[in-house]
C-alpha cells in the first residue's frame, strides 16, 4: 500500500470507534423504540432512511467531479436514488396520506429497487475497470433507463396477480423469491471479481466499506427469503441493516470526495509552503552571488575586450548592423587608421550579401547563439574589393545582444586556387597536346619506315606486309583527324544532325553483327539479349552508328583473348537503355567519374596499357547529349566494364518499318573505327 493510501486511512483507524459508538447508539435506540412501539418504530427507521438516502444522493451528486473514487460515489448515487425512491412510498402514504395500496407500493418499490441496484452495480464495476473514461455517461444512461423503468415496472408490480404470486406458496413464487433474493448477493460477488485487479488502487477504507455492505446485504436477502411475519424481531434487522448501510456509505463518500481531497490539498499547501520558505532562502543567496558575478562580469569583460584587440582575425562587434567596436585586424583589413572611421556606420554597406543573406543577418538577434556563415566580396574604406570568409553569431554583452562578425581574407587563397586549376587546365592541353603529337609521329613514322622497308623487299610477301602497315597507320591518322574535327564541331556547335526513325533493336544488331569480325581477330563471343522485336526513336543514325561503334571499339579493344560481350537492349516506356558490357580489364573507381571529360586518357582511366588522346568518350557523351539522352558507366577493376545508354523514344502514331536496317557507314568508315584492334 503506497504512502497516501496509508495516511488517508487513518480516517478509518482513529475514527473506527466514534462510527461503531454512532452506529450502536442508533441501533440500541431504534430497538428500545421497537419494544415499546413497533409501529413508531416502524415508522421513525424509515423516514431515518429516507433523510439519509436524500443526504446520500445530493452529496454524491454534488461531489461526483472533485471525488478520488468514482465508483464508490456513483455507486452510492444509485443507492441514494434506490432507497429514497423506497422511502418515498412511506412519505407519500403514511405523511402525505396519498391514497394507494400501501403495502403494494411497498413491494413493488422493494422488488424494482433491488432488482435495479444490483443490474446497475454490475455495469458500474465494468466500466469502472475497463471503460472508466465513460463511467459518468454511462451513469446518467442507467439513471435514465432506471427512471423509466420504475415508470413501468412499478405499476406492473402492484398488481394483485403479481403480489399473489409472489406470495404464494407455489412452486413458481419459491423459484422467483429464490432468484430475487440470490440476485443481490450474486451480483456483488461479481462485482468483486470485477474489482478484484484493481484492488491495490481502492483504499483499506473503502474496501472495508464494501465487504460490510456485501454481508449486511446477504443477510437482509436471508430473512427476506426465510419470510418472517410482519413486526416481529427478525423482520426489525433489515431495518437496522439498512441504516447502517446507508451510514457507511455516507462515511465513505464524505471520505472519497471530502476528506481525502482536503488532506490532498492541505498536504500539496504545506509542501508548497516549505518550497516558497525554500525559494525565499535560494533567493537570498542568489542576490549575494548575483553581486559578486556582476563585479566578475565586469572585470572579466575588460579582460575580454583585452583579448579581442589582440585576436588575429579581423573582428567587429555590432548591434543590428551598426559597428560598436573593431579589433586592430579589422581596421587593417578595411584600410583604418582609427576605429572611429568604422563605428557607427553601417556593417551591411561594406559587405555585398544578397536578399536572403541579408534577411538571415536580420533573424540573429532573435535565435541567439547560431551562426552563420560563408564567403561574399567586401568594399574597403578605399574602395578596393577582397573575396572574404565571413561567420556571424551573437553575444550578450553591454547589457544587450550584439552580433559579433569575423571576418578573413581569402583573396590571396582564391587567386591561388584560380591560378592551380588554370595550370591544371594548361597541363591537361598540354598533355593532350602531346598525345596528339605522339599519335600523329608514330603513324607517320611506321608509314615512312615501311616505305623504306619496301624499297628493299624482294618478294611479295613482304611487300604486302609493308602495304598492311602503312594502311593500318593511315586509318589510324584519319581515326584521329576525324575526332579532333568532331571535337572542334561540338565546341563550336556545328554538328549537322539529320533526324530519322528507325527500329533501334534492328539497328544494334545490324551493327553488332558488322563489328563481329573484328571480335574475332581475339576469339570474342557476344551476346545480344532484349524482350524487344522492335522500338522506334528518332535521332541522327550516323551519330548513332559512331556511338555504338566507339563503345564496341573499346570493349573489343579492352578485352583479352577468348572473352565475351554482352550487348541488352531494355524497354523503359518513356525512354530505351542499351548496356554494352565488355569482361575486360576494368576501370578503377576513382577513375571512373572522369572517363567522359576531354584530354582525358584511356591510360589515365583504366588499367590498360593502350595508348589513346582521350577524345573519344567525350565525343559519345557530347552526341549523347545532343540526342536529349545520357550515358554512365559502371566497372569492377579486374572484371569487366558496362556503358550504359539511355535514350528518349517519343511516341511516333503508327510505324510501319518492312526493310530492314540500312548502315550509314561504309566498311571503309568501319575500318577506320576499329582501326586500333590489335
Amino acid at each position: 500500500m503506497s504512502k497516501f493510501t496509508m495516511e488517508n486511512d487513518q480516517f478509518i483507524n482513529n475514527y473506527l470507534h466514534r462510527h461503531l459508538l454512532i452506529i450502536t447508539t442508533f441501533t440500541l435506540l431504534l430497538i428500545f423504540l421497537y419494544t415499546f412501539n413497533s409501529a413508531l418504530f416502524i415508522s421513525t427507521s424509515k423516514f431515518i432512511m429516507f433523510v439519509m438516502a436524500i443526504y446520500l444522493l445530493i452529496n454524491s451528486l454534488s461531489t461526483r467531479h472533485i471525488t478520488q473514487n468514482p465508483f464508490l460515489s456513483y455507486t452510492s448515487i444509485f443507492y441514494g436514488a434506490i432507497n429514497t425512491l423506497q422511502g418515498l412510498q412511506f412519505i407519500l402514504t403514511s405523511i402525505l396520506g396519498v391514497k394507494v395500496n400501501s403495502y403494494y407500493l411497498s413491494m413493488a418499490t422493494y422488488h424494482a429497487g433491488r432488482l435495479s441496484f444490483a443490474f446497475i452495480l454490475v455495469l458500474l464495476a465494468y466500466y469502472y475497470v475497463h471503460r472508466k473514461d465513460q463511467l459518468e455517461r454511462v451513469s446518467w444512461y442507467l439513471m435514465v433507463v432506471f427512471i423509466l423503468t420504475c415508470i413501468v415496472a412499478i405499476p406492473a408490480m402492484m398488481t394483485d396477480n403479481f403480489i399473489l404470486f409472489i406470495k404464494g406458496n407455489s412452486l413458481g413464487a419459491l423459484f422467483f423469491n429464490l432468484l430475487t433474493n440470490l440476485f443481490t448477493p450474486v451480483a456483488l460477488f461479481i462485482t468483486f471479481k470485477i474489482l478484484f485487479p484493481l484492488r491495490h488502487q481502492f483504499p483499506y477504507t473503502h474496501k472495508l466499506i464494501m465487504i460490510i455492505f456485501l454481508v449486511l446485504a446477504s443477510i437482509m436477502e436471508l430473512i427476506d427469503f426465510l419470510y418472517f411475519e410482519p413486526l416481529t424481531a427478525p423482520r426489525i434487522i433489515p431495518y437496522l441493516f439498512k441504516i447502517s448501510t446507508l451510514y457507511l456509505f455516507i462515511i465513505g463518500q464524505i471520505d472519497c470526495c471530502i476528506l481525502r481531497p482536503f488532506k490532498e490539498l492541505y498536504s500539496e499547501h504545506k509542501i508548497h509552503e516549505k518550497d516558497i520558505e525554500d525559494t525565499h532562502k535560494e533567493l537570498y543567496q542568489y542576490s549575494i552571488y548575483a553581486k559578486q558575478l556582476e563585479h566578475n562580469l565586469k572585470a572579466k569583460t575588460t579582460h575580454y575586450e583585452r583579448i579581442l584587440s589582440l585576436f588575429p582575425e579581423p573582428f567587429l562587434l555590432c548591434i543590428d548592423d551598426k559597428i560598436l567596436d573593431t579589433n586592430q585586424a579589422a581596421l587593417d583589413l578595411f584600410h583604418s587608421v582609427n576605429k572611429h572611421d568604422l563605428t557607427g556606420s553601417s556593417l551591411l554597406s561594406y559587405l555585398k550579401l544578397d536578399d536572403d543573406l541579408l534577411e538571415a543577418y536580420k533573424q540573429l538577434p532573435a535565435h541567439p547563439g547560431s551562426l552563420l556563415k560563408g564567403e561574399t566580396s567586401l568594399i574597403t574604406l578605399n574602395n578596393e574589393i577582397y573575396d572574404i570568409e565571413y561567420l556571424f553569431t551573437t553575444t550578450y554583452l553591454h547589457e544587450s545582444i550584439n552580433i559579433v562578425c569575423i571576418l578573413r581574407n581569402i583573396t590571396e587563397k582564391k587567386q591561388k586556387a584560380l591560378t592551380e586549376k588554370a595550370l591544371e587546365k594548361q597541363n591537361l592541353k598540354l598533355s593532350y597536346f602531346s598525345n596528339i603529337s605522339h599519335d600523329i609521329k608514330m603513324p607517320i613514322n611506321i608509314i615512312y619506315s615501311a616505305l623504306q622497308m619496301q624499297s628493299h623487299a624482294t618478294t611479295l610477301t613482304e611487300c604486302l606486309h609493308y602495304t598492311d602497315m602503312m594502311q593500318a597507320n593511315s586509318l589510324r591518322l584519319l581515326k584521329l583527324i576525324n575526332n579532333i574535327l568532331d571535337v572542334t564541331k561540338l565546341e563550336n556547335n556545328m554538328i549537322n544532325f539529320a533526324p530519322q526513325i528507325f527500329n533501334v533493336v534492328d539497328a544494334v544488331e545490324t551493327l553488332c553483327e558488322m563489328s563481329y569480325l573484328y571480335m574475332q581477330e581475339k576469339n570474342i563471343t557476344y551476346v545480344f539479349d532484349t524482350d524487344l522485336d522492335e522500338k522506334f526513336i528518332r535521332t541522327d543514325a550516323a551519330a548513332f552508328e559512331r556511338i555504338i561503334f566507339n563503345l564496341l571499339s573499346n570493349a573489343i579493344k579492352y578485352t583479352p583473348n577468348n572473352g565475351e560481350l554482352f550487348i541488352a537492349i531494355i524497354d523503359l516506356n518513356e525512354n530505351i537503355e542499351i548496356h554494352i558490357k565488355d569482361s575486360g580489364i576494368g576501370i578503377a573507381s576513382d577513375k571512373i567519374d572522369n572517363i567522359f571529360d576531354r584530354f582525358i586518357t584511356a591510360d589515365q582511366g583504366t588499367s590498360s596499357k593502350e595508348h589513346s588522346c582521350g577524345i573519344g568518350l567525350s565525343i559519345v557523351r557530347d552526341l549523347i547529349h545532343l540526342m536529349g539522352g545520357s550515358i554512365h558507366c559502371e566497372s569492377v577493376l579486374g572484371e569487366g566494364t558496362t556503358f550504359i545508354i539511355q535514350l528518349p523514344t517519343p511516341t511516333l502514331g503508327d510505324i510501319e518499318i518492312d526493310y530492314p536496317y540500312q548502315a550509314t557507314y561504309t566498311s571503309h568508315n568501319i575500318k577506320i573505327e576499329f582501326c586500333d584492334i590489335a
